[in-house]
């Protein structure tokens, strides 16, 4: 190789190590910018995903919101149309004397037959909405009867009872209806924020309870106004109740109707013979309360809680209202009616606080101190059964303790039912009618029954000069109120317990079991 080949070969090897050079920091000048591409990239990504979050939220947010929306709006036309209809309730008595009284018995007997026979087979064969409306029509029949039988005067006892047998039947489903759609509300509520059910059901109850509860103070102040102003006659009243019963049934068309699942043929629901829900008769659909009853450890320990308000509200009714008010306020009917608003008044509003309680501490504890609030009712006229020493304070106190306990039953008590009865809850709300509704018969029949000799503080003469033995009844009350927690207790555990053991594996006896 002659001087010059070694001289080209030389600058080809040093050119090549330039430009290898050359790429070499071209390439690290290059690197930040990659890096800060890739930077970028996976940045724009993360905010997608955060995007994709967002609007998921979002989403379900709307959902939930629209979900109880439409809850409020079918609890405000259900309070409006039972409030016409508690309304014509208070005023049975006062427009038809005897015939009302008779009025009202035979309507509670419907009533807690139609929960026992068919309601719970009329609602799964509805649906929900549907069979919401259907009792809230035969709602509007026993309105109109008021009307019809105060324009009728001569077939004044036909129509009274007749509307109050259609009444009763329509109760008998309407108020199971209406825990079969609050339970689908919650369960959709809960799905679209992803949060547990019993935190729907304690939200959703309170909303129910706070304006079913304040549409029967307005209505009945103006079942109050109807005593007071004598230029408003009973004609005026009743097409006023039976014109918001009407509108508020109509107006419940437009509410949503949810999707329902079949009915599942539970270990607790089905008979002695398996079958599948589309064979399933309708004789055991329609008793599905009373199998539940039977079957369901759960439900017999429930009794107690329905139990001790319909006592309590029955010796309110008959003993406090017709005897007591009497003496205390010396003779003021109107006190009657305005002591009662105040009840549904703190009802309405003990109904918000209970909510945020249950979330602090539980529906447990707002279940106890509703009993305790009850037991409260009877409780001081216990320890002082003279009434001649009582004050109108004393006697508020009383209303306010019933409101309060009230206040439970109508909100947190139903929510708990739904908990604790997720796949028959046609049958589970079935049975609180049917529990309650027993409940407040008997207590009735009690207050009038229990009879006694000789006068004393606790042998009390009413104003028709008969005397009666309120002791024994007061006792009812708080016992019932103490058998209520433990009942609810015992209840809760058995609960806890068949929650734990998957369902296949349920068919053990809870109640042998240790817990």
């Amino acid at each position: 190789m002659t001087n010059d080949d070694e001289q080209i070969n030389h600058a080809r090897h040093v050119y090549t190590r330039i430009v290898e050079a050359d790429e070499a920091d071209e390439c690290d000048a290059l690197t930040p910018n990659v890096e800060n591409a890739q930077t970028r990239i996976t940045q724009q990504q993360q905010q997608g995903t955060n995007h994709d979050e967002t609007t998921t939220t979002l989403v379900s947010e709307q959902s939930a919101q629209r979900v109880e929306r439409n809850f409020r709006w079918m609890s405000i036309l259900f309070g409006a149309n039972h409030a016409s209809v508690v309304s014509c309730l208070s005023l049975a008595t006062a427009r038809f004397a005897a015939v009302g009284a008779w009025q009202s018995g035979i309507l509670y007997v419907a009533y807690v037959a139609s929960a026992l026979f068919g309601a719970t087979g009329v609602v799964q064969s509805l649906g929900g909405r549907n069979a919401l409306v259907a009792g809230m029509a035969l709602y509007c029949v026993y309105v109109a009867a008021f009307l019809v039988a105060t324009l009728n005067p001569e077939k004044e006892k036909l129509f009274a009872y007749l509307g109050a047998a259609i009444g009763g039947i329509g109760a008998g489903f309407l108020w199971t209806a209406q825990g079969a759609y609050f339970a689908l509300a919650a369960q959709e509520h809960a799905r679209a924020l992803g949060q547990p059910r019993e935190a729907s059901t304690n939200s959703l109850s309170s909303i129910f309870a706070f304006y079913y509860l304040s549409e029967e103070v307005l209505l009945r102040a103006i079942s109050s106004l109807s005593g007071s102003i004598h230029a408003i006659d009973w004609t005026f009243i009743f097409s006023l109740y039976f014109l918001v019963a009407l509108v508020s049934t109509i107006g419940m068309l437009g509410v949503h109707k949810f999707e329902e699942p079949p009915p599942i043929a539970s270990s607790f629901s089905a008979l002695s013979t398996p079958s599948s829900p589309k064979m399933e008769s309708l004789l055991q659909r329609s008793t599905l309360a009373l199998q539940l009853l039977v079957r369901d450890p759960k439900m017999k320990y429930m009794i107690g809680l329905n139990a001790v308000f319909g006592f309590s509200a029955a010796f309110l009714g008959s003993y406090v209202n017709g005897e007591v008010t009497q003496v205390v306020f010396g003779g003021k009917s109107n006190m009657v009616g305005l002591l009662t608003a105040w009840l549904s008044i703190v009802a309405a509003f003990m109904s918000t606080v209970f909510e945020r309680v249950a979330k602090s501490h539980g529906k447990g504890s707002v279940l106890v101190a509703g009993s305790v609030c009850f037991a409260l009712v009877a409780l001081p006229f216990v320890l002082d059964p003279n009434i001649h020493r009582w004050t109108p304070l004393l006697l508020i106190f009383i209303y306010t303790m019933q409101g309060t306990g009230r206040a439970t039953f109508e909100g947190t008590l139903k929510a708990v039912f739904a908990d604790f009865f997720p796949s028959d809850k046609e049958g589970a709300f079935a049975n609180i009618i049917l529990q309650n509704g027993s409940a407040s018969a008997i207590g009735y029949a009690l207050s009038f029954g229990l009879k006694c000799e000789h006068e004393t503080n606790y042998c009390v003469r009413f104003r028709d000069g008969s005397l009666h033995d309120v002791r024994t009844f007061e006792w009812l009350v708080i016992g019932t109120s103490v058998l209520a927690i433990f009942g609810f207790w015992r209840a809760a555990k058995l609960h806890k317990f068949q929650t734990l053991i998957p369902h296949e594996d349920n068919s053990q006896d809870p109640e042998s079991s240790e817990l």
